[in-house]
């Protein structure tokens, strides 16, 4: 049985590999600069550690001149990581960067969205919308600086060199609604379309005909890190200002279930292509 590594480890771990590579430096170069073995940075990177010192990851943090709230972030995690906590623990996500860290990482994304595009297949007018009727975002600035956030997050995920495979079942209603004006969501459902046509891009659309579904009244993220095992995957909950993190197998197993359901009760990627052509006629 693969071994499962706890979410906000994982997140850790793809965070101090991102600090490494951009400091330009080896393995060798830091375990020697801190005076540890070669082991001990091997493991750390591993995330094969029963338990982590907060010191250790301030060392790491001093060498590869994090930024301050970065660095505050994960020295926060180590501290926590000694508290004992269940298996089954449910994880709310209280870092803003956390799930687009992972997301950058995850080898396979399956999204089921009810109401909207999902982020990373949105355009920057329809995201704009959005944006400009938050109540949680204020003022230009603001709406700006998030849709660059998102720009890269797209660019990060669907545009590296070996992107993952995304899996999207998006509902009828969020094609339908009308996010931005009439104009807005022609452009986005040709962004759908062209990306659709990417090799490792699958989108689906659950029309209103299929009536009541498994993922009914529930949108949720998988993210998968080693290749299509449970053990290497987490459930992302998405709420208006709060996210949750589920890593247990049950809950993995039942989220994937519920997928898979669900693409059985959508349309196929190739007449949702056609249904999203006919909504362009």
């Amino acid at each position: 049985m693969v071994a499962r590594m706890p979410v906000r480890r994982r997140y850790l771990v793809i965070q101090l590999k991102r600090l490494r590579r951009e400091a330009g430096l080896s393995q060798d170069e830091v375990w020697k600069a801190l005076g540890w073995s070669r082991a001990k940075l091997q493991r750390l990177e591993a995330g094969d550690f029963q338990r982590l010192k907060a010191g250790d990851i301030m060392a790491l943090c001093q060498v590869y001149k994090a930024d301050k709230a970065v660095a505050e972030e994960l020295i926060q995690i180590a501290r926590d990581s000694r508290a004992e906590k269940p298996w089954w623990i449910r994880y709310k996500d209280v870092l803003p960067g956390a799930f687009l860290g992972l997301e950058a990482e995850a080898t396979l994304i399956q999204e089921y969205n009810i109401a909207l595009v999902p982020g990373l297949l949105q355009t920057r007018d329809y995201a704009t919308a959005l944006m400009r009727t938050s109540v949680d975002i204020h003022g230009e600035e603001e709406v700006q600086r998030r849709l660059e956030i998102r720009a890269e997050r797209q660019r990060t995920v669907l545009d590296r060199e070996e992107p993952p495979m995304v899996m999207a079942v998006i509902d009828e209603a969020a094609i339908r609604r009308q996010i931005g004006g009439v104009e807005t969501m022609k452009a986005q459902v040709r962004h759908l379309l062209e990306l659709s046509e990417r090799p490792r891009i699958d989108i689906q659309i659950l029309p209103f005909s299929a009536g009541a579904h498994a993922a009914a009244g529930v949108p949720f993220t998988i993210l998968g890190f080693d290749g299509t095992d449970a053990a290497g995957s987490v459930v992302y909950l998405e709420s208006h200002k709060d996210g949750y993190y589920l890593d247990t197998d049950e809950e993995i197993a039942r989220y994937r279930l519920i997928f898979s359901r669900t693409q059985g009760s959508a349309m196929s990627v190739e007449d949702s292509r056609i249904f999203l052509e006919q909504l362009l006629t």
